[in-house]
């Protein structure tokens, strides 16, 4: 995104995830170790892409923080801003309230800004509890599915924002060398009006 953008403000609830991009950034070597099977591993160099120089790097700000507290960053201002553009990936089916985030939208992002997220729906009672999933159930009163793609639309709409593009988005985890995981996320970017 420092590539396209004049500055970048990136975080992750993971200090860890935080403290290895602030590495990478600097210039530093990161080694780390993927499994190959059973207990055997390989050590790997992490590298910028093509392209992505120091300058770059520069454009960026890494900082741990909470997507489920947006709205209490843009109230107390303390360095946040307003935005162009938000790109939330396979994040909205992970955080503990989805819909606190989602609704502070409107407060971070800036009129015609866009909001693009990238999600598979994987709905997990040990990230979001199902009081709080945006969908993936039936109605309990009808008994008709309820879909998050649905929800979603709903939700983004009463927030002010309109539907621009989506598509499906595969994903590819590598578990160990022989095994890996297949997902198709749900992308979509949506224009604040």
């Amino acid at each position: 995104m420092a590539k396209t953008f004049d500055h970048v403000e990136a975080f992750d609830f993971s200090q860890s995830f935080i403290t290895a991009a602030q590495q990478i950034q600097s210039g530093e070597e990161l080694k780390i170790s993927i499994p190959v099977e059973g207990d055997i591993s390989e050590e790997v160099s992490v590298v910028q892409e093509p392209g992505v120089d120091a300058d770059v790097m520069s454009k960026v700000n890494f900082w741990q923080g909470d997507a489920c507290a947006l709205s209490e960053y843009a109230e107390n201002k303390e360095g946040f801003s307003t935005y162009d553009g938000v790109v939330m990936a396979n994040l909205l089916c992970r955080l503990p309230n989805p819909q606190a985030c989602l609704s502070a939208l409107p407060q971070i992002v800036n009129k015609g800004g866009v909001v693009v997220i990238v999600t598979p729906f994987t709905w997990l009672e040990e990230y979001t509890p199902k009081h709080l999933w945006l969908g993936g159930m039936n109605d309990p009163v009808s008994g008709q599915p309820m879909y998050s793609k649905d929800k979603l639309k709903e939700i983004m709409e009463a927030n002010g924002f309109e539907k621009i593009h989506e598509e499906q988005m595969p994903l590819v985890i590598r578990e160990h060398q022989r095994k890996y995981q297949y997902i198709i996320s749900e992308a979509t970017g949506w224009r604040k009006k």
